[in-house]
């Protein structure tokens, strides 16, 4: 059964890409620009979770530490990817999994799902 990636980003562009890319290597992956709650990311039931740092409603390390500190989620691997400054520090404060600073390369953004999906079977 294919791992199931839930990927949030405003860029409709990157978005798509990102979903081309991880569905062409077997991953299914739910895509959207925005989030209406918890209980939405909660039904798509992901085995990991990519967050764009630049949502509209709300900045994604919010959006990750309440997924962090939520006991029904907080298991589930968390990436936040950003062109921001310190994002280092945003993930850490945040309880990120990991970061991937944009603009990236499409094979270590790959690999890196690949790594935490990976320890999170293990």
């Amino acid at each position: 059964m294919p791992k199931n990636i839930l990927l949030i980003e405003n860029d409709p562009d990157v978005r798509d890409i990102i979903s081309y890319l991880l569905k062409d290597r077997g991953y299914q992956v739910t895509s959207m620009a925005i989030f209406d709650d918890l209980n939405d990311i909660a039904a798509h039931n992901p085995d990991l979770v990519l967050i764009d740092e630049w949502l509209s409603e709300q900045p994604g390390h919010r959006l990750c530490l309440k997924i962090k500190t939520l006991e029904r989620l907080m298991h589930i691997p968390v990436v936040i990817l950003s062109t921001a400054n310190g994002i280092e520090q945003i993930m850490r404060d945040c309880k990120a999994n990991a970061f991937i600073r944009k603009p990236f390369d499409l094979e270590d953004l790959v690999n890196k799902v690949k790594e935490l999906l990976t320890e999170e079977s293990a």
